[in-house]
């Protein structure tokens, strides 16, 4: 949070947030957006489509602006807009006239939006699980970093690196930053045993957990903070925790059932891998 903070208090800047499934990506910008600041910040998530909407994650930033279109200082260039915000069409300038060129009519449509995004004064952009964004999303941010000027928002773009196909736009972003610009990079791991112990306690009412508990979840869960979470509702809804000397014991310690939510986002990432590397997991499973 310090880190985050602190970053975006140099702007502009670009900070990445990586880290896999579960690890704790969204509920640390959750925090800070729940922060008191001064940032005007737009927020987004890339959803995890079969086939990605066009500058959907950009286009469903905007939809917690309340203030009309005709209250901002707009160019006529804003006019480029209206396929992408209906809801504005009686306050945007008027559609302009189609180009034949596609590649100049993206550049015509890429300065409107980040027209817009300086006439809202966003200090920063956030976009979350940008691994599932579409081309033309992460082309437009690659646009805003190259303009990025003391008047133009900062970006936050969180995203899980073993996802990011070795020929994604993402890499260009993560690797070629441009230099006055404020650079950080949050790579989340999992948690220590003396964590898994304080989150577990923080659950149960903070009181302690004994040791071979302790062990017992760190070793099930890797120190993943969603896993373990959603470990410890399972057993408390299942009455398997009590307690015994001043401490949370678990009354049998020979199973662990795998909690829905865990169950689900292990076969979402197990069906993206090859035949071959499911074969070998499943042996290695047995």
């Amino acid at each position: 949070m310090a880190a985050l903070t602190g970053a975006l208090a140099r702007p502009p800047a670009i900070v990445l947030v990586e880290g896999e499934a579960g690890i704790g990506k969204s509920r640390l910008l959750r925090e800070w957006l729940a922060a008191p600041h001064q940032s005007t910040a737009l927020v987004s998530v890339c959803p995890p489509l079969r086939e990605s909407l066009t500058l959907g994650p950009i286009v469903d930033a905007f939809r917690v602006i309340d203030r009309p279109a005709s209250r901002l200082r707009l160019t006529e260039l804003a006019g480029a807009l209206r396929p992408l915000f209906p809801q504005w069409s009686a306050d945007l300038p008027p559609a302009l006239e189609p180009l034949d060129d596609a590649k100049a009519a993206r550049h015509r449509l890429f300065r409107a939006l980040d027209e817009l995004l300086r006439a809202l004064r966003v200090d920063v952009l956030v976009l979350e699980d940008a691994h599932w964004a579409d081309e033309v999303t992460l082309e437009f941010l690659l646009y805003v970093t190259s303009r990025q000027q003391s008047d133009g928002p900062s970006l936050v773009i969180s995203y899980r690196p073993e996802e990011v196909d070795a020929g994604s736009l993402l890499l260009r972003l993560t690797s070629r930053l441009p230099a006055g610009v404020t650079q950080l990079r949050i790579a989340l791991a999992p948690m220590r045993p003396e964590d898994t112990a304080a989150l577990v306690s923080s659950m149960l009412d903070g009181n302690p957990i004994s040791q071979e508990f302790t062990t017992f979840m760190h070793e099930r869960t890797g120190g993943l903070p969603l896993a373990l979470e959603e470990s410890v509702r399972l057993m408390c809804d299942r009455a398997d925790l009590v307690f015994r000397d001043g401490q949370w014991v678990r009354l049998k310690l020979r199973e662990l059932q795998v909690p829905p939510t865990v169950r689900d986002s292990t076969r979402e990432r197990v069906g993206r891998l090859s035949p071959t590397a499911r074969q070998v997991l499943r042996a290695a499973a047995t």
